[in-house]
């Protein structure tokens, strides 16, 4: 899609749809002189999404998590736990954890003492998405938005879903609940920037790297949870 906002020009549409992507300006008010000028509202210098919402890079906020006490060590925990064959005592031991492959071919979470790049962290992430709504007064009519957020599965399982350790990305734009098709436009700033981190990983300051270092990278593609 040509333009970026909010350089992006007010009569830009959608380039599948060709819906505005932008509210149309509101009329010029005749503005005499009057003790009221200072309280009408601004002529607006930018076009105004139809629909917003706020987003907050992964990447952005796994750095700002790594350099919480503990964490750093807790991600790197797997390298060290032991598995008991035929028993699932922790997410590390489903199906996807095991058998998830690394940009190179190899297993993501190897755990072997002569693996490739020892230094660099791997960090698994379950998804999860929350609808809800809310009415802000009792002449509105309801809003209806969604918080879509990562956790973290190397923390121990009671701490995973702390509000403080969930990595919270966007809120759905509402007013209504998104459909399925919907959806996957508000996520996908989300799979850009997995793609990104599992293809190249990035290097941060952490506890561990003080001076910068230590390429960490989240999976493809997120164990996911559903919540109803």
């Amino acid at each position: 899609m040509p333009g970026s906002f909010p350089n992006s020009p007010a009569d830009l549409v959608c380039s599948h749809c060709n819906i505005p992507l932008f509210k149309a300006p509101s009329p010029p008010t005749n503005t005499g002189a009057s003790l009221l000028d200072s309280t009408r509202p601004k002529p607006e210098s930018k076009p105004r999404p139809a629909l917003q919402g706020p987003y907050l890079p992964l990447s952005t906020q796994l750095v700002e998590f790594l350099n919480r006490e503990g964490n750093e060590v807790a991600c790197e925990s797997y390298l060290k736990r032991k598995r008991v064959p035929g028993k699932m005592s922790d997410i590390q031991d489903g199906e996807i954890c095991q058998s998830l492959k690394a940009p190179d071919g190899g297993k993501f979470f190897d755990t072997a003492a002569d693996r490739p790049d020892p230094d660099e962290l791997r960090i698994g992430l379950c998804f999860g998405e929350d609808g809800f709504s809310f009415t802000r007064t009792n002449d509105a009519g309801s809003h209806t938005t969604g918080a879509a957020s990562f956790c973290v599965t190397a923390l121990p399982p009671h701490q995973r879903y702390r509000p403080r350790n969930l990595l919270l990305t966007h809120l759905g734009p509402g007013p209504h609940e998104e459909t399925c098709d919907e959806f996957q436009r508000t996520m996908a700033s989300n799979v850009t920037e997995l793609l990104m981190l599992y293809d190249k990983g990035i290097l941060a300051k952490t506890p561990k790297f003080p001076n910068g270092g230590g390429i960490f990278r989240p999976p493809v593609q997120p164990i996911p949870v559903y919540s109803v």
